[in-house]
């Protein structure tokens, strides 16, 4: 019998892309195909709420036919998503795809001004939003707007809707990048895109021998469902594995630690700064979490002593590291004692995916040089929405460039050095502040940190560190420039180093620099 794990090759545009030879070309046909086979399992689960693959799929049916007939939504049209993690969510996002429109995810954290530009950009003819944190100022913007609180009226009438014919290089969402670099672009995400994702974790899951497709999974999301990492390495797989979906609307720790206990949740999702607030509270030893089976973490790396205390807490999991943006998620991996044994690595090629390092020429570099990650396959987006420009900049036959600087080791391990725009000239040396970023994080007192440069009249510029300490450590400056000291050359040992209760984020959860001290 053929593996449905096979690959083969697709032309996409002027490029060959690999991918799975047996898989679905819509969404909603993948979400479909699971609520046949198991209509009476639990899919989603928010407070008191569950809903099963039935139940959901009902909902999907009355939400979609309600937006086509009530609100004129057609195929490839645009509808705004301004929702929080509940029973919503799931609800909206499939009903969108079944009618074949294009959802446009939110976040729900953005400020007026910053909503006004991804609605006045995108468009949408209607939105689906969170009535409790929607501004109704941006009503303008929006022909036909359904509040979450009054779906309630619409379960049960039986309204009925038939998927609209799509394939799976249309586009399916625009999820906006973080906006570090300007303006936020909208990345056009197709059906391929999200099905793969799927697809792969789904393979992963068997690589690591912790699938199992006769009783399902169960994950809980408590990032927002509107970044990538939730919504396409979470979410969408779970609904293509018939895996039960456990949501938080925000990071209440008693609360995560009562629902992975109650629920026996499997699979777990993180940054290593969540799990280390997680596993260094009182609390987290009361609670059985053998239940897990995979603990993932990406964002930065995990240090050995953390590694070591989710190992002590989570006796029966395995562990996957993985690295990739809003246009291409999950691009490198590692996997269980790759996590371990290469701590500041962000893997090799995910399944499916080539990684290449490459200079300004789209020319690869030396093994060990330095130049700038670009990766391909059929995870890469369709481009940025409305912005020619962009995309031709960094969507080159079939490759994306992620503007992260990096190096290949003679294992093939990919390792991060820098963002391209925050690379510190340091007197004619190059300083990479994500290598020195890395260092620091492997010391057990520190929760978060940030690497910048700051003017300097004689170097040019010094090497700063702003750190978050773990809560209720007190690491002072001169120990994190001792422990840097065996890892790191000279040069690159921050000069500058400044304690603070939190770093300046943006809604995206993206650290802005530019707004660290540079006063010293």
């Amino acid at each position: 019998m053929e593996s449905k794990y096979r690959f083969g090759e697709k032309k996409v545009g002027s490029a060959t892309i690999n991918v799975y030879a047996d898989r679905p070309q819509t969404v909603f046909e993948m979400f479909h195909k699971t609520v046949e086979t198991c209509p009476a399992r639990d899919a989603v689960k928010y407070g008191d709420i569950r809903l099963t693959y039935a139940d959901l799929d009902r909902r999907v049916d009355e939400l979609a036919s309600f937006l086509k007939n009530d609100g004129r939504v057609e195929k490839g049209d645009r509808v705004a998503v301004f929702l929080r993690n509940d029973d919503s969510f799931p609800t909206a996002f499939l009903a969108i795809s079944k009618i074949g429109a294009i959802s446009v995810v939110l976040n729900t954290r953005l400020t007026k001004p910053e909503l006004a530009y991804q609605l006045e950009l995108t468009q949408p003819v209607a939105a689906i939003v969170d009535g409790e944190t929607w501004n109704k100022d941006l009503d303008g913007f929006i022909k036909f707007k359904c509040e979450s609180g009054s779906l309630a009226g619409l379960w049960g009438k039986g309204g009925v809707c038939t998927p609209a014919a799509a394939g799976e290089e249309d586009v399916h969402t625009i999820l906006f990048t973080s906006g570090t670099t300007g303006k936020p672009k909208g990345v056009r995400i197709v059906h391929r895109n999200f099905i793969h994702s799927a697809i792969r974790l789904e393979h992963y899951m068997e690589m690591l021998g912790v699938g199992d497709p006769a009783v399902g999974r169960k994950t809980l999301i408590v990032a927002p469902l509107f970044h990538v990492m939730a919504l396409q390495e979470q979410f969408l797989p779970c609904m293509r594995m018939g895996n039960t979906v456990a949501m938080l609307s925000a990071l209440n720790i008693q609360a995560f630690l009562e629902l992975v206990e109650k629920e026996k949740i499997d699979y777990l999702v993180g940054s290593p700064s969540i799990y280390r607030i997680l596993l260094g509270t009182e609390e987290a030893k009361k609670y059985d979490l053998s239940s897990i089976k995979v603990a993932g973490f990406g964002a930065a790396p995990m240090s050995p002593d953390l590694m070591g205390e989710m190992k002590k807490s989570f006796v029966n999991a395995k562990f996957f590291n993985g690295f990739g943006l809003t246009e291409a998620s999950i691009s490198l991996a590692n996997m269980d004692r790759e996590c371990t044994e290469q701590p500041t690595s962000i893997g090799r090629p995910s399944l499916g995916c080539e990684a290449r390092i490459v200079d300004e020429n789209m020319n690869e570099v030396t093994r060990g040089s330095v130049g700038e990650i670009a990766v391909k396959g059929p995870n890469v987006a369709d481009g940025y929405y409305d912005n020619p420009e962009e995309t031709k900049k960094v969507f080159r036959d079939g490759w994306f460039l992620t503007g992260d600087l990096g190096r290949i080791d003679e294992n093939g391990f990919f390792y991060v050095a820098s963002r391209k725009k925050d690379m510190i000239n340091r007197g004619g040396e190059n300083v990479y502040p994500v290598e020195v970023e890395n260092a620091i994080y492997l010391h057990p007192k520190v929760l978060e940190v940030a690497v910048y440069g700051v003017p300097d009249a004689v170097m040019g510029e010094k090497v700063a560190a702003a750190v978050v300490a773990v809560p209720g450590a007190t690491p002072t400056a001169d120990e994190i420039k001792v422990f840097c000291g065996d890892k790191l050359a000279k040069y690159k040992i921050p000069e500058y180093v400044i304690f603070t209760a939190s770093l300046p984020k943006n809604a995206g959860g993206k650290v802005i620099k530019g707004q660290l001290p540079k006063d010293f």
